[in-house]
């Protein structure tokens, strides 16, 4: 999380700092990225650019928290529009999330973040840093959930529901970038699996 400093600074200047962040997540994954490229393309000193984040790991989580909360409120405003139904509001997200990555900027920086993959990489992705965080997330959720579209008998099932969903359209972005697939393919291969998840797999 950015210091004090930096949210007491003005919003253009946040906002170039975030960009400029951004652009060299973009050019290299987090263990290539430079600190003095970010500062000379923003113009501040290294002094400054310490002032606002512990480090490079501080700007780079942060930039994918904003991206998560972004992404958890579109997937609540897709549940809200399909009356609940979990499978047509993550298709839609899925879908939302292959056209972003159509653009340049946007691939290059969650390639890196996708073909980098670590526990705490997932986990901020996911809104699971910590078990309450997680489970506040799937509180969340589930109230905007058509409960009686799935097929299960408890709370614990519920929750267990939603993490499958997630994952699997977690899985399919990583083998977007892994296998270089195309959109087309990409949302072809997530539709059949979440069917197969909708309708069961057991005869």
């Amino acid at each position: 999380m950015p210091k004090q400093t930096f949210f007491n600074l003005p919003e253009n200047k946040q906002q170039s700092l975030l960009e400029a962040t951004r652009i060299e997540f973009s050019r290299a994954p987090l263990h290539e990225a430079s600190i003095s490229n970010i500062i000379k393309m923003c113009g501040i000193s290294r002094g400054s650019f310490y002032q606002y984040f512990e480090d490079k790991e501080d700007a780079f989580y942060y930039l994918l928290k904003n991206h998560s909360k972004q992404r958890q409120e579109t997937f609540i405003a897709y549940l809200k529009e399909s009356e609940g139904d979990i499978f047509e509001a993550t298709t839609r997200l899925f879908g939302l999330i292959l056209e972003e990555f159509e653009k340049e900027e946007n691939r290059s920086f969650f390639k890196h973040v996708f073909l980098n993959m670590n526990h705490k990489i997932q986990s901020t992705f996911t809104n699971g840093e910590t078990e309450d965080k997680f489970l506040r997330y799937l509180n969340t959720i589930k109230e905007y959930i058509d409960q009686k579209q799935l097929n299960t008998e408890d709370e614990e099932e519920l929750y267990h529901a939603i993490h499958l969903v997630r994952m699997l359209m977690f899985n399919n972005i990583i083998r977007h970038f892994a296998k270089g697939l195309s959109k087309e393919q990409a949302m072809k291969n997530f539709t059949i699996e979440l069917n197969l998840l909708k309708r069961g797999i057991s005869i």
